[in-house]
């Protein structure tokens, strides 16, 4: 990543050795910061009463084991929110979760929405965020570069 910042350019050059020294960390930052919004989520449907109101949604797609869909959805989102924050195995989690938040934006919040309400930008967001670490694997500061092995 290059980190190299024009002086020139800045309004405040004084901010460019702050730039220089955080701009490495910006992409660990987004990859944590997806992991760590997804944890409470499947903690939620694992270990708290959430599995049973998300497998309303996979007996209105009529899934077969919709209770077996929410709780892994519960593990995807919380042990996958771990596996992404520490960057492990990231380029499988983040295709998983990408594909979890397309099938919420449009199979589950899509056909009753609108700007601002039922959070489907959060979705979408999120999932997009996801496919782009997907593109981009576990970075520099990452389980993925230690082990120096990826999918």
């Amino acid at each position: 990543m290059d980190a190299n910042v024009d002086r020139n350019r800045l309004h405040v050059p004084a901010v460019a050795g702050l730039y220089e020294t955080l701009a490495p960390l910006s992409y660990t930052l987004i990859r944590v910061a997806l992991g760590l919004i997804l944890i409470p989520h499947g903690f939620n449907k694992l270990f708290l009463a959430d599995a049973v109101p998300a497998s309303r949604n996979f007996v209105n797609f009529g899934w077969a084991y919709p209770l077996a869909w929410a709780y892994f959805i519960g593990a995807l989102e919380f042990f996958g929110g771990i596996m992404l924050a520490i960057g492990l195995y990231t380029r499988v989690i983040a295709a998983a979760v990408a594909i979890e938040m397309a099938v919420i934006s449009v199979a589950v919040l899509w056909p009753n929405w609108s700007w601002g309400r039922r959070g489907m930008e959060y979705a979408l967001f999120m999932g997009v965020v996801a496919l782009a670490i997907f593109f981009r694997g576990g970075g520099r500061w990452s389980v993925d570069n230690l082990l120096r092995k990826e999918f």
